[in-house]
C-alpha cells in the first residue's frame, strides 16, 4: 500500500511539476489589476465620466475659430474678379440661466458615482480572486492532510491486521480499516484533481485563459480574531451602492435645477477680426464686437421638463433609502457570519487538541489491551474528522473575512488579514 501512495504521489506531482506555475497573492493582484475584464471595463467608464466631467468645464471657455476663403468669378460687362479673406471669430456665452453651472455639477456627480462603481467593480473582482485563492490553499493543504490521513489509516490498518493474525482481533473489524484506507485512499486524489478544478476557477478570475497548474506556499491564516463591532450607520457611508446612491441624487438636484435655466434669459459676448481684399495678401481691415440677449417667449417642453426633473430626483432620494436600509440588514448578516466563522476556528483548534491526546491515549490502551477495538476506532475516526473540520473552518473564515471586505467595498485585502 505504501508503494501505491508514493508511485501515486510521483505522477500527480510529475504532472503538476510539467505544467505548473508558481503563484503567490501579490502576483495573483498584480496580474488581475492588468487583466480581469469587469476592471479593465470599470476604468474605461471611469474615464469616460473624466472626460464627459471635462467637457461640461469648457461651457466657461470661449469658442474660438479661424476663417479663410478664396474665390473668383466674371459677370458681364465688369470683368474677371478675385476676393480673399481670413480672420478670426470668438463666441463666450456669460450667462445661460445658470445652465453651465449645473451642468457642472452633475458631471461632477456623475463623475463621483462612476468612481464609486469602479471601486465596487474592483472589490467585485478582488473578492472573486480572493476566493479562488483561499480556495487554492486549502486544496494544497487538503492534498498534504489527506496525505498524512491516508498514511495513517494505514499504519492502523496494518496494525488490525497484527491483531487478526495472532487472534485479538475479528475479521469485520479488519475490513472496515481496509476499507478506511480505500476511501482515504480516494480522498488524496479527489483533493490532487481538486487543484486543477480551483487553479482553472483562479484563473478565470483574474482573467487568464490558459491552463496552467497554479501552486502556492501561502497557508490558510486568520491574523484579525478580535472584532470590533462596527458602527453600521457610518459602515455604510462610505459603502460604494450608497455612494452612488447619494451622488445620484446630487446629479439630479443639478438636472433639477438644469431644467429650470430654460425661464432664464442668455446673453453671449461675440467679436470676430478679419482682412479682405482683391489681392494676396489682403490688407483690408474689419472687426467687429457685440453683445446679444434672448429670452425665449414660450417652449412648450419648459413644463414637463422641470417637473420630470423634479420626479426624478424623488425618485432618487427614495432610492437611496431602499439601498441605506438593504445595506444596513446586510451588514448586520455579514458580521454576525463572519464573528461565527472567526470564533469556531478557536473552538475547534481547541477540540483538536483534546480529541488528539485522547487518540494517542486510546491507542496505547487499545495495543496493550486495555481498551476495545469500538472506543479505540470511535476515537481515532473523531480524531482524523476533527482534523478536516479545523482546515475547513479556516477555509470559512478566509471566505467569510473575504466577503465582508467586498460588502464594504475593499478592493485587494490578503486573505486572511
Amino acid at each position: 500500500m505504501k508503494k501505491l501512495i508514493l508511485t501515486s504521489l510521483v505522477a500527480v506531482f510529475a504532472f503538476s511539476a510539467a505544467n505548473a506555475e508558481k503563484i503567490d497573492w501579490d502576483a495573483a493582484v498584480k496580474q488581475t489589476y492588468d487583466r480581469n475584464p469587469s476592471i479593465q471595463t470599470a476604468r474605461l467608464r471611469l474615464e469616460n465620466a473624466q472626460q464627459s466631467y471635462n467637457r461640461a468645464l469648457s461651457g466657461y471657455m470661449p469658442d474660438v475659430s479661424l476663417r479663410g476663403g478664396a474665390s473668383q468669378g466674371e459677370s458681364d460687362g465688369k470683368g474677371f474678379s478675385r476676393s480673399y479673406s481670413y480672420g478670426l471669430n470668438a463666441n463666450l456665452s456669460i450667462f445661460s440661466g445658470f445652465d453651465t453651472y449645473n451642468d457642472v455639477k452633475q458631471k461632477s456627480a456623475e463623475l463621483k458615482a462612476a468612481q464609486a462603481d469602479y471601486d465596487r467593480a474592483v472589490s467585485d473582482a478582488a473578492y472573486n480572486v480572493a476566493a479562488q485563492y483561499v480556495n487554492l490553499m486549502w486544496a494544497y493543504e487538503t492534498v498534504e492532510l489527506s496525505k498524512k490521513i491516508l498514511e495513517r489509516r494505514t499504519e492502523n490498518k496494518d496494525m488490525i491486521q497484527l491483531k487478526y493474525n495472532s487472534g485479538n482481533a475479528d475479521v469485520g473489524s479488519l475490513r472496515r480499516v481496509e476499507a478506511d484506507v480505500e476511501l482515504s485512499a480516494y480522498d488524496f486524489r479527489k483533493a490532487q484533481r481538486y487543484i486543477e478544478t480551483v487553479s482553472a476557477a483562479l484563473l478565470q478570475a483574474i482573467g487568464r485563459k490558459d491552463g496552467v497548474i497554479l501552486e502556492t506556499d501561502e497557508k490558510l491564516t486568520l491574523k484579525k480574531r478580535e472584532l470590533s463591532k462596527p458602527d453600521y450607520d457610518r459602515l455604510i457611508a462610505a459603502i460604494p451602492e450608497f455612494l452612488s446612491a447619494k451622488y445620484g441624487i446630487n446629479s439630479y438636484e443639478a438636472q433639477a435645477a438644469k431644467s429650470k435655466s430654460a425661464w432664464w434669459p442668455s446673453l453671449s459676448l461675440s467679436g470676430s477680426l478679419g482682412r479682405s481684399g482683391n489681392e494676396w495678401a489682403p490688407y483690408g481691415n474689419s472687426w467687429d464686437a457685440g453683445l446679444s440677449l434672448s429670452y425665449p417667449l414660450f417652449t412648450g417642453s419648459k413644463i414637463a421638463d422641470t417637473k420630470i426633473a423634479a420626479n426624478q430626483l424623488k425618485i432618487a432620494e427614495e432610492n437611496l433609502k431602499t439601498v441605506s436600509n438593504s445595506l444596513k440588514a446586510n451588514a448586520v448578516n455579514y458580521y454576525n457570519s463572519l464573528t461565527d466563522a472567526v470564533e469556531n476556528i478557536a473552538a475547534r483548534e481547541f477540540y483538536l487538541t483534546a480529541s488528539q491526546q485522547q487518540a494517542e491515549i486510546s491507542q496505547r490502551k487499545y495495543v496493550n489491551g486495555l481498551s476495545t477495538y469500538q472506543d479505540w476506532y470511535s476515537i481515532e475516526n473523531d480524531y482524523i474528522s476533527s482534523q478536516k473540520t479545523l482546515l475547513d473552518a479556516k477555509r470559512s473564515a478566509a471566505l467569510e473575512k473575504a466577503k465582508w471586505h467586498n460588502f464594504i467595498g475593499e478592493g485587494f485585502v490578503r486573505p486572511g488579514q
